[in-house]
């Protein structure tokens, strides 16, 4: 069970820190403590799922542990998201408790009041409660529940979305065994490290970083949890306060790191969300931090990891071998070209919330097909070479074209939308937008981008706006993204 890690550290070290946050400090005692709170706050039942929005602050901890001690499903969402992201979210999970951390206002956008003012249009839910940044709760909403969906079967502890290629939200279910051991795999790769300080960069409303804090836990260590703005300093000094020796986040926030020059006394920690440049990683070493490439999904968390005392070439150039409780291989392929990675595991479920798996997510009936590419080298380290479908990643964020398509087509004044990514030398990707004006309607690019910043999670806001006459389709009618790609100019830094 998830909730055993925190339990099962509680026992040997109630009077530990487990989580910093801007200068304030939780014991696992306190987590533990404020969790219990919650969780009878909820008034949830065993199986019920409770949607948990929030930025990377304990509150986020609290809450995840607050559900797994009631027995219910947690739904972690991320701050970054909007109103026309999170009703669409809502409406496929059917949430009956809302938490939502009353972070401060970001961008004219207050998001425990925008979250109230959403679940009051959600038939599901019966409570919406706002807290604080460590978990205590500030302000609760009462709603009379308009639908009692049925609660989720299988000891699942969490569901975590991803956007399907189609846009629509795809809720990913995570099982309590996969949870607690996703926590001890992590541990047990960071091996002397797993105890020490870290810090925790990566967003535990999304896989990576879930289970980074779930390692975390397991091994007794305190992190410190940053939510990384415009500029990295704040999180240099915490973690200088903290001692941290271990960090995880994502290669664009390790590159951020490195091209400020700063002093920290790391030794190793994870990186994930994207492709980590091997000059990066080389870098880092002389330093002396060995940082990890860690490669998973959204449905199965981590599958492979370089280790510490793996040769340098294998760490640099690979994510590594399976972890415990995985097996890979690679997918018929022509030639000697890379082929489909696939992954097996006795901890999977049988699909995703209110959907079955099928053909299109397993081959021979229970080998989880990743749409990514790659290769086994001989010692079987996996190196991934690329994805099969169309995902973007923006600095360690996935971003589905048809996700960002479908809330542009929502503007009046927008006929047709194709997103793409372009070569970004910070972000390893950005977005850029494709539009076709609605007839007579007079668009400039500036309102493109001003209306998606109004409306999705920043990392999914097109960095460069064209305007066209018409976009290039494909037989089947869909935009042709070869094309759309091949008249693109790379996006300029802007960080």
């Amino acid at each position: 069970m998830a909730g055993a890690l925190l339990s099962s550290t509680l026992a040997r070290s109630p009077d530990a820190p487990a989580l910093a946050w801007e200068g304030v400090t939780l014991t696992f005692g306190e987590l533990n403590a404020a969790a219990d709170r919650l969780a009878g706050e909820l008034a949830v039942a065993p199986g019920d799922r409770v949607a948990v929005v929030g930025p990377n602050v304990p509150a986020l901890a609290v809450s995840l542990f607050a559900c797994w001690r009631a027995g219910a499903v947690a739904v972690p969402l991320s701050a970054r998201l909007r109103r026309f992201e999170l009703e669409r979210t809502f409406a496929d999970a059917e949430p009956l408790a809302v938490v939502a951390v009353r972070a401060r206002q970001r961008a004219g956008f207050a998001l425990g009041e925008e979250i109230q003012s959403i679940t009051e249009g959600i038939p599901s839910v019966r409570v919406c409660l706002l807290v604080d940044e460590l978990g205590q709760v500030c302000d609760r909403l009462r709603l009379p529940a308009a639908s009692q969906p049925s609660p989720e079967t299988g000891e699942i502890a969490a569901i975590l979305y991803t956007s399907g290629t189609t846009g629509e939200p795809k809720g990913a279910l995570v099982r309590q065994d996969l949870a607690e051991a996703i926590g001890h795999n992590l541990a047990d790769v960071l091996g002397e490290d797993a105890p020490a300080p870290y810090g925790l960069a990566a967003p535990a409303s999304h896989a990576f970083g879930l289970g980074c804090l779930l390692a975390g836990v397991a091994a007794g260590a305190p992190g410190v949890m940053a939510d990384v703005g415009t500029s990295v300093e704040p999180l240099v000094s915490a973690l200088r306060a903290a001692g941290a020796t271990v960090l995880h986040g994502t290669p664009a926030l390790f590159g951020r790191l490195e091209r400020a020059g700063a002093e920290l006394p790391l030794r190793s920690g994870f990186v994930a969300g994207s492709r980590c440049p091997p000059e990066l990683l080389e870098a880092l070493d002389r330093r002396g931090a060995t940082i990890l490439n860690l490669y998973g999904m959204t449905e199965l968390g981590p599958i492979a990891c370089c280790r510490r005392d793996d040769p340098p070439d294998t760490r640099f150039h690979t994510v590594g071998r399976p972890v415990n409780g995985c097996e890979v291989r690679i997918g018929a392929r022509p030639r000697a070209e890379p082929g489909e990675i696939q992954v097996r595991s006795g901890l999977l479920p049988s699909g995703y919330h209110r959907r079955p798996w099928g053909s299109e997510e397993l081959a021979d009936g229970e080998w989880l097909r990743t749409g990514d590419l790659g290769e086994l080298d001989v010692d079987g380290n996996l190196i991934i070479a690329g994805r099969a479908k169309e995902l973007i990643n923006v600095g360690g964020f996935n971003v589905f074209p048809a996700e960002v398509e479908s809330y542009l087509l929502t503007h009046p004044a927008i006929a047709g939308a194709a997103v793409i990514g372009v070569p970004h030398p910070v972000l390893g990707e950005a977005l850029q937008a494709v539009i076709v004006p609605t007839p007579g309607a007079m668009l400039e690019p500036r309102e493109v981008i001003r209306f998606a910043r109004s409306g999705v999670a920043g990392y999914k806001v097109p960095y460069t706006v064209r305007i066209v006459e018409e976009l290039p389709l494909l037989p089947s009618g869909k935009p042709d993204r070869r094309a759309l790609a091949g008249a693109a100019e790379p996006a300029e830094v802007t960080l």
